[in-house]
């Protein structure tokens, strides 16, 4: 199966976004799938987690917009149990709160039953410089 990755920038812990999505479409394109899916990310209490979280999530579509797949490919090693599991369940409700997206029928044909990998790197608790 062809994995699809989004080269923009990943989304920074310290990067505004809202509680919950806003989602407007159809969604046309890669670009807006991607900006839709990170709108409905929502981070982990910073009370939860360590320090410096990298995280790789893949997700899949179905053709009309719902998620039929999500998992971590990727987390920052040496962190504890504990903390995979709030991150895996930050996944579970970004999947539930953003499926199905509004993809337009073009996109949708596209997209259906592709692996799309997003990177977040969460850096809430980082000395800044």
């Amino acid at each position: 199966m062809l994995a699809l990755l989004l080269t923009s920038a990943p989304l920074q812990a310290d990067d505004t976004s809202p509680v919950g999505p806003a989602i407007h479409g159809p969604l046309d394109t890669i670009k807006d799938l991607q900006d839709a899916f990170k709108k409905c990310w929502v981070w982990p209490d910073a009370a939860d987690v360590g320090s410096g979280m990298d995280i790789t999530v893949i997700v899949s579509f179905r053709r009309n917009g719902e998620i039929f797949g999500g998992r971590v490919s990727y987390q920052t090693p040496n962190v504890s149990d504990e903390e995979r599991s709030v991150y895996a369940a930050a996944l579970a409700a970004t999947i539930k709160r953003c499926s199905p997206l509004p993809l337009s029928d073009g996109l949708g044909g596209a997209i259906a039953g592709r692996l799309f990998s997003f990177h977040f790197i969460d850096n809430r608790k980082r000395r800044k410089a």
